[in-house]
């Protein structure tokens, strides 16, 4: 494939801001108390705690905006640096999903996945952050709408539409290689551990490493939508969600009756608080900690929802109007951006700790919304074209 080309953006995108904003002072890692280094190959070389091999470790997040556009030109864009990568164009995209790192977008028989190079592994005690060469990797069979998730050591893809899942190694695939470990039907699959959640049919199931049911299912009618969360992982159904936690136990959270349902979850990186749309009414909150739904009710309905989960409880969405809504679910506050999208076009939302970004599919544009300071638009990035599958990575 070729080489990347990068254009470093003007100046006036104030990338000193969002570094600043960004800056968070990783926890040093002990060595155990070890009496030496312990040696990784003949040469005797001992690899730092964490060592990534072909990424570089940094002392903060290495947020990146990653977009393709409706021809499948594909672009990185730094936010720390201010600088823009090109990278080889994919398919035309249908449908995307990201875990953070990987961007996957699908046509009807064939899905890409696009690596942006930067993530972030959270040991509870400490926090890692990568950077590395952002490069589309290669395609697998299957299409259509699709999900992905991702553990330390294994990424699942799933296409709800066709009832399939497919298990790959992540290790392999940091290093541009895809090797499948298993196959399941499912319409949802998650990662969870060395093992996996499954929803298909009426149950929620976990599974091996090999994708064999371990005994522990739970009822969930027409499951659909799934997260892992720092509580648990999360699989909607019909008339509530199952979560599954860290024990392997499985517990059901039921919506009010006659309530629309979630088919869809979104939240901060690893938060134990999710969004899911919630009709025409607002959005659902599901504490997965507590094993409560609350609803946020909005003024128009919201056409894509996720949480901050933070202390001030942020909800951003995005109206049917094309507006940022920001909801302080603390305080029942509202703010609203003016219209920001095409109201016909599928919304693009992404957020981390400070910002939500949104795409503006007609312009060229990712706005960059500071949801804290009253859905206060903080700038406006330049792409090189049009996004239609957008991913914020390296939470």
């Amino acid at each position: 494939m070729n080489q990347p080309t990068k254009r470093r953006a003007p100046a006036r995108l104030a990338t000193t801001a969002i570094a600043a904003a960004l800056a968070i002072t990783a926890t040093a890692c002990s060595t155990g108390g070890s009496t030496g280094p312990a040696a990784d190959g003949p040469t005797g070389t001992a690899k730092p705690h964490g060592y990534v091999a072909g990424a570089s470790e940094a002392q903060e997040p290495q947020v990146r905006l990653l977009a393709v556009s409706a021809t499948g030109a594909t672009a990185v864009h730094d936010l720390l640096t201010g600088e823009t990568t090109d990278l080889d164009r994919v398919d035309a995209p249908e449908h995307a999903a990201t875990d953070g790192r990987f961007l996957v977008t699908s046509i009807d028989d064939r899905t890409t996945i696009v690596d942006g190079g930067s993530w972030t592994v959270d040991h509870g005690d400490h926090t890692h952050y990568y950077a590395a060469q952002p490069r589309v990797v290669d395609t697998i069979d299957g299409g259509g709408p699709v999900e992905v998730h991702s553990s330390e050591t294994m990424t699942t893809i799933t296409w709800p539409e066709r009832g399939e899942a497919v298990v790959l190694d992540r290790a392999a695939l940091g290093q541009g290689e895809v090797e499948e470990t298993t196959r399941v039907d499912a319409t949802v699959l998650l990662p969870f551990g060395e093992q996996f959640v499954a929803g298909d049919g009426d149950v929620v199931r976990l599974l091996d490493a090999d994708g064999e049911p371990t005994g522990t299912e739970q009822a969930c009618a027409d499951p659909a939508g799934g997260i892992v969360t720092r509580a648990g992982a999360v699989v909607g159904c019909a008339d509530g969600a199952v979560v599954v936690g860290d024990d392997g136990g499985t517990s059901v959270v039921a919506l009010p009756a006659g309530a629309d349902r979630p088919t869809a979850f979104s939240a901060r990186s690893g938060r134990p608080t999710v969004a899911g749309l919630a009709g025409d009414r607002g959005a659902w909150l599901l504490d997965v900690r507590e094993g409560t739904w609350r609803l946020v009710e909005t003024e128009r309905p919201l056409r894509a929802v996720t949480a901050v989960d933070d202390e001030d409880e942020h909800v951003v969405g995005v109206d049917d109007q094309g507006r940022v809504v920001v909801v302080t679910a603390s305080t029942g506050a509202v703010a609203t951006t003016q219209p920001l999208l095409d109201p016909a076009a599928e919304p693009l939302l992404q957020l981390d700790a400070q910002r939500a970004y949104v795409t503006d599919a007609s312009g060229e544009q990712v706005h960059e919304v500071d949801f804290a300071d009253g859905a206060r638009v903080a700038r406006s990035i330049e792409l090189p074209e049009a996004p239609v599958a957008f991913a914020e990575v390296g939470l």
